[in-house]
């Protein structure tokens, strides 16, 4: 009997579990953008014109008016100057450049233009590790600094956010043939097969 309720409490928990946390980051979301601009707008508005939700939606206002200014050429090249000085800013680029290239990363995986490719890195005889190619050019660096057979691999590592990158020669890796957005659902979570959504 034990053994039985400990089985179907361990089935619900596995089943509730993701829900509640996309639930939870929603609301800190949510939460965040009505803390931010809701303070802002409190400020700004005479008392008694705050209604809640407007913080929520003056965020969501800010965040496509950021998105349509960075399609703009003019404006998108400011953008690209404000990001260069905050990458060079003592203390701020520690913080900012990690997520920057986080963010970068994942939005290569969304079709936006230039295909992220997958491949299989060979680590050691019949051992294979998945990663995404980054680059394969390094002519900002130093001459000589990469050899021209090298190219960056970013092996993401399962259940979190975190990887390495090797540096690694291109025979030493296959084609995936997967997308990227796939290859990093495989990843994080370890290549656990979801049932029927692993034919997707």
């Amino acid at each position: 009997m034990l053994r039985k309720l400990n089985s179907i409490f361990l089935k619900g928990l596995l089943a509730l579990l993701p829900m509640a946390l996309t639930v939870s980051l929603l609301t800190w979301v949510i939460q965040s953008l009505e803390a931010i601009f809701g303070d802002a707008l409190s400020v700004l508005l005479p008392n008694g014109f705050y209604i809640p939700g407007l913080g929520l939606v003056l965020g969501i206002a800010a965040i496509l008016a950021t998105g349509v200014l960075v399609e703009n050429y003019f404006a998108g090249s400011f953008f690209k100057r404000f990001e260069d000085l905050l990458k060079r800013a003592p203390v701020i680029k520690t913080i900012y450049s990690p997520l920057k290239d986080l963010a970068d990363l994942f939005s290569r995986t969304k079709g936006s233009g230039q295909s992220q490719q997958v491949v299989f890195v060979s680590i050691a005889p019949g051992i294979e590790a998945m990663g995404l190619v980054m680059r394969d050019r390094f002519d900002d660096l130093p001459t000589g600094a990469v050899p021209l057979e090298k190219i960056a691999v970013f092996i993401p590592l399962s259940y979190g956010f975190g990887g390495f990158t090797l540096l690694i020669d291109r025979s030493k890796t296959r084609d995936a043939g997967l997308p990227a957005e796939r290859a990093l659902q495989l990843a994080i979570t370890g290549w656990v097969r979801a049932g029927s959504r692993e034919k997707n």
